[in-house]
């Protein structure tokens, strides 16, 4: 099993002391992250979702001298709406649009793009969770200035080498350019309609954020009800070689879609153990209708999961993406949370794969939870849970996999809620009665800075 979390604290041991008697360690819990919001083609609201346990604070901060200070309420939610208030990237270049997002305690964030039948959202990656080389995951871009991508620096003087098939504001197809940027400080890319900017490689000197998705985006291309689409991307370092799908609730005959893209040439791709063909670096295979699936792979690689247009036999929702964790890095507790407020959507799921020896352990908001209309598939039980809106917990005796989905009238959102290498609010569920005895103390206060988080393996 390939080794997770590139970013471990290490603890000096001179800071520490073996105590005589059983102490309770209590893991310093923090979280910052960054939220992006990309142009949708229907003006609409961008509304950041901050949540965690009651009284966590924190500071919102954007480079364009945008400050709010936060503090969760008894709801576990914090909702920060920008309106159409131009938060959206939507010009080729730099811009100062991004938000930081900074907190001493365990927080999570969802940044929604919420427009008339054209939503998506995404969850956002703990600081500690990025890295210094992405490959981009998108998909055609439909409609509008097509599909899309952000870099953020999260520390000054960071150069980001951009190397793409597609000429992008200037920039020559195939030729690596480079863009230096400030802490907080972006670079967006669109790239025209009818043109996808999956496989642009990226690298960088310091740890970014990357962004992607689509203005909007018809999937498959040949269903008419294009929706805006985004996904934060996980970096070269957290691709993987194992991923189990749930497929999303109301589809019908018609499952989701698929893209595996590739970090290594040379790289096969299987789905329920049938080859799908070998690609390489940069490159993707797309399987349509996909449905409950378990995709290997050769080589490491990344995983988009994409909910069907509102045709078909789809008979709720319409296009939503996002980046799937393999199961290595499935957790054993997830604090989610779902648009409230203005932003409510009507029906909210969480969408399940979990071992079927670990199922009869699997509680929903202190509660057990029936799995009986699952699908069982090679061992592992598939299915979708509804929820209510807002803030609640699902754990389990071990690893799970889990994310999140919504649906109105031709819209719908998608996203992944946790990983163990960016586990935010699910690090330290407030929601259910969380200890962890030990016999190890920590000495001085200066250990503090050492920032060290509890991940559920």
């Amino acid at each position: 099993m390939k080794q997770l979390g590139k970013k471990k604290s290490s603890i000096n041991r001179s800071f520490l002391v073996v105590a005589t008697a059983l102490l309770a360690w209590q893991p310093v819990a923090n979280a910052s992250f960054i939220a992006n919001f990309h142009e949708n083609l229907l003006s609409g609201e961008n509304s950041l979702f901050i949540f965690g346990e009651e009284n966590s604070t924190g500071t919102i901060i954007g480079n364009d001298g945008y400050s709010q200070l936060f503090t969760i309420d008894a709801t576990g939610i914090y909702t920060q709406n920008f309106g159409n208030s131009g938060r959206e990237m939507s010009t080729n270049g730099t811009n100062n649009f991004s938000l930081f997002v900074e907190s001493a305690n365990a927080i999570s964030g969802i940044a929604l793009n919420r427009a008339p039948f054209t939503t998506d959202q995404t969850n956002v990656l703990d600081i500690e969770g990025l890295g210094t080389e992405y490959r981009v995951l998108s998909t055609t871009g439909s409609f509008g200035d097509g599909s899309q991508l952000s870099v953020t620096a999260t520390e000054d003087n960071t150069d980001v080498t951009i190397t793409s098939a597609l000429a992008l504001a200037g920039n020559p197809a195939n030729m690596p350019f480079v863009v230096t940027l400030q802490k907080g400080e972006s670079v967006y890319y669109e790239s025209g309609e009818g043109f996808d900017v999956t496989g642009t490689h990226i690298s960088s000197t310091t740890d970014v954020a990357v962004f992607a998705g689509a203005v909007c985006a018809n999937v498959p291309d040949s269903i008419l009800a294009c929706d805006h689409l985004v996904s934060q991307q996980f970096s070269v370092d957290n691709f993987d070689t194992s991923f189990r799908l749930s497929e999303n609730f109301g589809g019908g005959s018609d499952g989701d879609l698929a893209r595996v893209l590739a970090a290594e040439d040379g790289t096969e791709i299987f789905v329920n153990g049938v080859s799908q063909g070998t690609i390489n670096a940069g490159n993707f295979i797309e399987i349509d209708d996909i449905g409950n699936a378990h995709i290997t792979s050769s080589a490491p690689v990344t995983v988009g999961q994409f909910i069907r247009g509102q045709g078909g036999t789809r008979t709720t929702g319409d296009p939503a993406f996002t980046i799937v964790a393999s199961e290595d890095q499935w957790i054993d507790s997830y604090v989610f949370a779902t648009p409230v407020g203005t932003d409510v959507f009507s029906q909210n799921y969480l969408n399940i794969v979990i071992d079927e020896l670990l199922a009869s352990s699997l509680m929903l908001n202190d509660s057990g939870v029936d799995t009986s209309s699952f699908s069982l598939i090679d061992g592992f039980l598939v299915g979708n849970l509804a929820i209510g809106a807002g803030i609640g917990s699902i754990s389990a005796d071990g690893l799970f996999g889990a994310t999140s989905s919504g649906f109105s009238n031709y819209d719908s959102y998608f996203n992944t809620i946790a990983t163990s290498f960016s586990a935010g609010a699910s690090s330290n569920p407030g929601y259910t009665s969380v200890s962890e005895p030990s016999t190890i103390a920590l000495l001085g206060l200066g250990l503090a800075g050492l920032g060290i988080k509890r991940r559920k393996r």
